[in-house]
């Protein structure tokens, strides 16, 4: 039996068209709706469902709290982690089951996301585990001024072929499933990762540690639109929060002196992003200014707070 975890937080309208496609292309699956405390009409829909398991926060928990109760409350032998703004083309369930049974030595498997275009989301659907050097390119605005360069092309496995199955890092957990004895060994999700990023990272990094593997399924395709959740949240909300989750892997996996390395390239990062912010003479200036503003105070956060990320 297959689960559908579905973490949803103000997703309506993407929520519907994501239950809609299961129902007509994964039957038989159980589906689990973890709902975050939306303030929106999220449940409107799946809530006529008999098909839809819903479970209600009173509170926003954070994704990997929401997709340890979903996971916990389910049944299936494997569990499908799906983001509420995906869309599963046909016959894409069962291929990634598939490819998951196929060898034992898999733990989870993911498929590839496409944009509402067809085309692939490469940079965001596969991606190696990050590194100082992946962590510099972007901070150091390298990403900007020499895209196609070495450490960033491996880290987003640019050009990998997405066309071809393969083992992988850390597929994105927009959509990823996980066999459920895997699940239970590793604990789930670390919940301390919130309210979201870098939790799937962790997840993949204690697979391949334990000695599981990391399929990729090209030929499961799921539609992704994309940041459904992060329009909700403020740029400095989303910097202090994706950093912070960043330290903490870091910390966690490669230790103290390789974090601290990592929070000093933030902090680097952000006060030159700031002053660069200021510069770029296309931007109207209350862009520049805000811009400015939310790089420089998320930069004096992590300079200050020296528990950020631990």
């Amino acid at each position: 039996m297959i689960s559908i975890v579905i973490v949803n937080w103000n997703s309506a309208f993407f929520l519907e068209k994501c239950v809609r496609s299961l129902m007509a292309h994964a039957p038989g699956c159980e589906l689990v709706v973890v709902d975050n405390a939306s303030s929106d009409s999220s449940l409107d829909f799946a809530a006529k469902l008999d098909a839809v398991d819903i479970l209600k926060n009173n509170e926003n928990l954070g994704y990997a709290a929401a997709g340890n109760q979903g996971w916990r409350h389910s049944r299936g032998d494997h569990v499908l982690f799906l983001n509420p703004d995906t869309e599963a083309k046909p016959g894409a369930v069962d291929r990634l089951a598939r490819a998951l049974t196929a060898d034992p030595a898999r733990w989870a498997s993911a498929g590839k996301l496409i944009d509402s275009s067809g085309a692939t989301q490469v940079g965001f659907n596969i991606r190696s585990f990050p590194t100082a050097a992946s962590v510099a390119a972007d901070m150091l605005m390298l990403d900007e001024i020499w895209p196609a360069n070495p450490w960033t092309c491996r880290y987003r496995m640019s050009h990998a072929d997405h066309d071809a199955p393969k083992e992988v890092d850390q597929p994105a957990a927009a959509c990823l499933m996980v066999r459920r004895a895997a699940l239970e060994r590793l604990g789930g999700f670390d919940e301390s990762y919130r309210p979201a990023w870098f939790e799937d990272v962790d997840l993949c990094r204690r697979i391949w540690s334990l000695g599981g593997r990391i399929v990729f399924e090209p030929g499961a395709e799921f539609v992704h639109y994309g940041g459904s959740s992060l329009r909700r949240l403020t740029p400095r909300e989303f910097l202090l929060y994706f950093h912070t989750n960043q330290l903490r892997y870091f910390y966690k996996h490669h230790g103290d002196a390789y974090g601290m390395r990592i929070r000093r390239l933030v902090i680097a990062g952000m006060y030159l992003r700031s002053v660069a912010s200021l510069l770029i003479p296309l931007l109207p200036h209350s862009t520049r200014a805000s811009s400015a503003t939310t790089f420089w105070h998320a930069a004096r956060h992590f300079a200050l707070n020296r528990e950020a990320g631990r």
